[in-house]
C-alpha cells in the first residue's frame, strides 16, 4: 500500500515521523555515568545502523513496506573535571554524521546524507559513600541547530530548531559483579519554523525517555549488559493544526563491552523495538562504539 497516492495530507506526518526515528535520542549503554579519572579524557567514535520496515498510525500498522535505513557515525569527545571529593563534572560534545535511505513503499522520501546537531553537555556525577559506591548523576544536554536541513527534504539530519534534555542516572552497585544502570530524562523542543516546503511552523511537546540496564562483569576486562527502555510524548502540531502523533515506543538492547587495551574499550550492541504507537519500527539495530581513553 502507498500512503501517499491513497492520501498525500501524509506526507508532512510521515516526513515527520522520519524525523523522530533519527532525531538523535541520548540513548545510553550500560556503565556510560562510571566517572572518569579526574583530568582524563576519552574520544568515542560510534557507528550505527538500523533497518526499519513496518510503520504504525495511533498504534496500527498501516504498512509492512515502509523501508528506512539509517547508518550514522558519531564523534563524541569527554573530559573529567574535579570539583570535589567524589564529585566530578564531564563536559563533552557530540556530533554526529550519517545516511538515510528509503525505499519501498516510504522511497518517495528519498536519501539524504549530512551532519546531524551538534550536542553539547556537561554531566554532573557524584560517587556516593554506599557500601558499593553508587553513583548518581544530573546531565544537561543542549542540541544546537548546525545539522544538515532542507525543509524542501522530507528527509533531513538536522532538525532547524534549538532542544534541551536533562537526563538523570543512578548507578547501584549490587557487588563487584553485578550493576543496576537506570536513567531517565525529559527533552523540550523549540520551534521550527521552516518546516516543509510551505515554511510552516512545526512544535512538538515534551518527550520523555526511560531506560534501565543489568550488567554483569565477567572479568575485569569483560562485561556484558541487557535491558531496554520507552520513549513517550513528543506530539506535534503543524501550523497549529495537532497531528494526533504522541510517540510510545519500547525498545530492548543487549551489549558486550571489552578493554582491547588499558586505554582502548570495544562495545558491540544489538537491539529491535518491541512495541511502537507511532511512526517506524526498528526491526534490527547494531551499535558499534571505540572508546580510547588518554
Amino acid at each position: 500500500m502507498n500512503l501517499f497516492t491513497r492520501a498525500p495530507r501524509h506526507l508532512g506526518l510521515l516526513a515527520l515521523a522520519c524525523g523522530a526515528s533519527n532525531a538523535q535520542a541520548l540513548e545510553i549503554t550500560a556503565g556510560d555515568y562510571e566517572p572518569l579519572p579526574v583530568g582524563a579524557s576519552a574520544l568515542l567514535l560510534y557507528f550505527q545502523h538500523a533497518d526499519n520496515s513496518d510503520f504504525y498510525q495511533q498504534g496500527h500498522k498501516v504498512s509492512d513496506n515502509f523501508r528506512l535505513k539509517t547508518d550514522v557515525s558519531l564523534l563524541r569527545y569527554i573530559h573529567s573535571i574535579g570539583l570535589a571529593d567524589d564529585l566530578v563534572v564531564e563536559p563533552q560534545a557530540i556530533l554526529p554524521y550519517g545516511h538515510l535511505h528509503a525505499s519501498g513503499d516510504a522511497s518517495a522520501l528519498g536519501q539524504t546524507t549530512g551532519t546531524g546537531d551538534l550536542i553539547l553537555g556537561a554531566p554532573v556525577k557524584w560517587r556516593l559513600n554506599t557500601a558499593n559506591k553508587d553513583i548518581v548523576s544530573l546531565a544537561p544536554y543542549v542540541y544546537v541547530p548546525t545539522g544538515s536541513y532542507d525543509r524542501d527534504d522530507a528527509l533531513n539530519l538536522g532538525e532547524n530548531r534549538w532542544r534541551v534534555l536533562l537526563q538523570g542516572a543512578y548507578i547501584h552497585h549490587f557487588d563487584a559483579q553485578w550493576a543496576l544502570d537506570t536513567a531517565a530524562d525529559v527533552s523540550w523542543f523549540g520551534p521550527n519554523h521552516d518546516y516543509t516546503s510551505g515554511g510552516v511552523t512545526l512544535k512538538q511537546q515534551a518527550r520523555y525517555e526511560y531506560q534501565a540496564y543489568l550488567r554483569y562483569n565477567l572479568s575485569p576486562a569483560t562485561q556484558v549488559a541487557a535491558g531496554g527502555g520507552r520513549i513517550q510524548g513528543g506530539k506535534t502540531s503543524v501550523a497549529g493544526v495537532d497531528q494526533d502523533d504522541t510517540t510510545d515506543t519500547t525498545y530492548a538492547r543487549v551489549m558486550v563491552t571489552h578493554m582491547l587495551t588499558a586505554s582502548l574499550q570495544m562495545q558491540v550492541e544489538a537491539g529491535r523495538d518491541l512495541e511502537v504507537e507511532q511512526g517506524f519500527k526498528e526491526k534490527a539495530r547494531l551499535n558499534l562504539r571505540l572508546a580510547k581513553l588518554f
